[in-house]
């Protein structure tokens, strides 16, 4: 039966955009997306993998681009009953301007208000909608790292959650704390290709225990 598991992997950050040029964004390479997707399909298993613009994409995926958080919650939407695993490792922005200029901002006052509201909780979605399904989000955190991130486990209803600083963006090799409602693991200075395998064993091996029961 796990020969024929399908992960729905969100990768990469999104753009909101303010005016016709310029927009509220972060520096997620998608690095860790594409570690995660090598990692499934190293293992024969089928990936969906929606990201957002990065210069980079992952082979042997069924891809689908996006820029918005709204355009991700679409496509997450409707491949969501597809997975089996869903993996959130983007970097989605949580807000969005109310209004998007046409034209770009002219340069003609000192200062300007611009006023955002919410995007959704794609992964919150995730959480509170699956069935038979794991779950795994990520949390970028600048301080209180792990407490903060076992507080979205629980609120999100995720089955794993893995905590990373700001400093895994653009990097190779970071620290993790991969946290499940009975665990925390601890791997620091590896490389992302191991802690995408890492990440993929215990997912697996979550979806294995509660299929079987």
């Amino acid at each position: 039966m796990l020969k024929k598991l399908t992960f729905l992997i969100l990768s990469g950050p999104t753009k909101e955009y303010i005016d016709s040029v310029r927009f509220i964004s972060n520096d997620s390479s998608g690095m860790m997306g594409r570690a995660l997707a090598n990692a499934v399909t190293k293992k024969g298993y089928r990936v969906i993998f929606i990201s957002g613009p990065v210069n980079m994409f992952p082979t042997n995926v069924e891809l689908i681009k996006v820029t918005t958080a709204l355009e991700m919650f679409k496509k997450v939407k409707l491949n969501f009953s597809k997975a089996n695993i869903i993996i959130s490792v983007a970097a989605i922005s949580d807000y969005r301007p109310v209004k998007i200029y046409e034209h770009k901002i002219k340069k003609e006052k000192t200062r300007i208000s611009i006023e955002f509201e919410q995007n959704p909780d794609i992964i919150k979605y995730c959480g509170k909608n699956k069935k038979n399904q794991v779950v795994v989000g990520f949390a970028l955190e600048t301080e209180n790292l792990v407490n903060a991130a076992k507080l979205k486990l629980k609120n999100k209803k995720l089955d794993i959650i893995v905590a990373n600083g700001k400093e895994s963006f653009n990097s190779k090799v970071t620290t993790v704390y991969i946290i499940s409602s009975s665990s925390i693991l601890e791997m620091k200075n590896k490389n992302k290709k191991l802690i995408a395998e890492k990440i993929i064993y215990e997912t697996i091996k979550i979806f294995r225990n509660i299929t079987s029961c």
